[in-house]
């Protein structure tokens, strides 16, 4: 019995060792995942003498390739891989649909586009071929790839072990002003069997671009995020204004600090303020707000509650935010666009001071 059991166990392990002579290209049982290669148009129907048809229409006829069809990748040297979307998610980015390479515009400075570029690679040890500062191109000298993506777990000192590749990264102008265009391309692609043999081209795929252009778009979110985390600490840190003048003599407030500082701050002060921001133009560089004094409340007399109130008139208002030399001016305007009178700023420069310059 024992000897039965052994050599049922060997005639499965056997069976199931042979898959492979069963299945596939050269197994009893045929693949037919290529079959289609084979197929071929078949010679028109012909009918029987004795029927008639009133069509002699043929709806079987397959049409011509194309120019561009016959040139089309098919069968074994088809690579079927899951479509990738270029990562152009924030608000200052969009995709060049256009372009044949993968392309992404950004509304940024142009040096700080470049540097991230730059910083993408020397932060992963990715040795430059050439880095052209005036044309604004980096091509990577080879750098080593995994199967299935880029592997970016550099130190310098590894070389490329089955397969390896170039990037060619470029940032020019855009359409739009202010806009500029980073493409980012896989020039060059090898691939060999063994450590110890030629290494041979590989066709490059669009997906093997978009991957790298994803990794760099994500490394200059990750910058742009600390940017803003550095710039919200100065915000929170508030700044230094005092009384002055606007370029039309009217009272102001005076700060050296930056314009993008001011702009982010000035919200924060008027709500603590007691006041609302309505609407901002940042062309027109105005705050549109709006001020109501409050009522003192039905148990005020009783218990001796004082309701704060500012020194204007319930209604609309404008703050402009304007240049003077190498500092900004904070000028407060009513409604109509007129400015406050020099008693009223005066009044409100303590409280205003005092907020400006507050860690919050």
């Amino acid at each position: 019995m024992s000897l039965f059991r052994l050599s049922l166990v060997i005639s499965l392990l056997l069976l199931l060792s042979s898959c492979g002579y069963i299945y596939g290209d050269d197994g009893l049982i045929k693949s037919q995942k290529y079959d289609y290669l084979q197929a071929r148009q078949t010679k028109p129907l012909k009918l029987p003498a004795d029927l008639t048809h009133k069509s002699k229409a043929d709806y079987t006829v397959v049409p011509n390739i194309g120019a561009k069809g016959e040139k089309a990748i098919y069968g074994r040297a088809l690579i079927q891989e899951a479509p990738i979307q270029l990562l152009a998610v924030l608000d200052n980015t969009r995709v060049d649909r256009k372009s044949d390479v993968p392309t992404v515009f950004v509304s940024d400075r142009l040096d700080f586009i470049w540097q991230t570029a730059k910083f993408f690679l020397a932060e992963r040890s990715i040795k430059a071929a050439v880095i052209d500062e005036h044309e604004k191109v980096i091509i990577s000298g080879w750098m080593p790839i995994e199967e299935g993506g880029i592997w970016l777990g550099l130190d310098g000192s590894e070389e490329p072990d089955l397969i390896r590749a170039k990037y060619k990264i470029s940032v020019t102008s855009g359409d739009i002003k202010g806009e500029h265009r980073l493409s980012v391309e896989r020039t060059a692609s090898q691939v060999r069997l063994d450590d110890d043999e030629q290494w041979q081209d590989k066709r490059i795929t669009w997906q093997e671009s978009a991957d790298m252009m994803n990794l760099i778009l994500s490394y200059y979110d990750t910058r742009i995020r600390v940017q803003q985390a550095k710039r919200q600490l100065k915000v929170m840190a508030g700044f230094k204004v005092e009384l002055g003048q606007d370029s039309e003599g009217n009272a102001a407030l005076i700060t050296a600090a930056k314009e993008n500082l001011v702009w982010q701050k000035i919200p924060k002060v008027i709500r603590e303020l007691g006041m609302k921001v309505i609407d901002r133009d940042r062309r027109q560089k105005t705050f549109f707000l709006e001020y109501e004094q409050q009522e003192p409340g039905f148990f005020a007399d009783l218990f001796d509650d004082e309701v704060s109130s500012l020194p204007i008139e319930t209604g609309a208002y404008q703050l402009v935010v304007s240049e003077v030399g190498e500092q900004r001016v904070l000028t407060l305007k009513d409604g109509e666009g007129i400015a406050l009178p020099t008693d009223i700023v005066v009044k409100l420069f303590p409280d205003l001071s005092r907020l400006f310059g507050d860690r919050r």
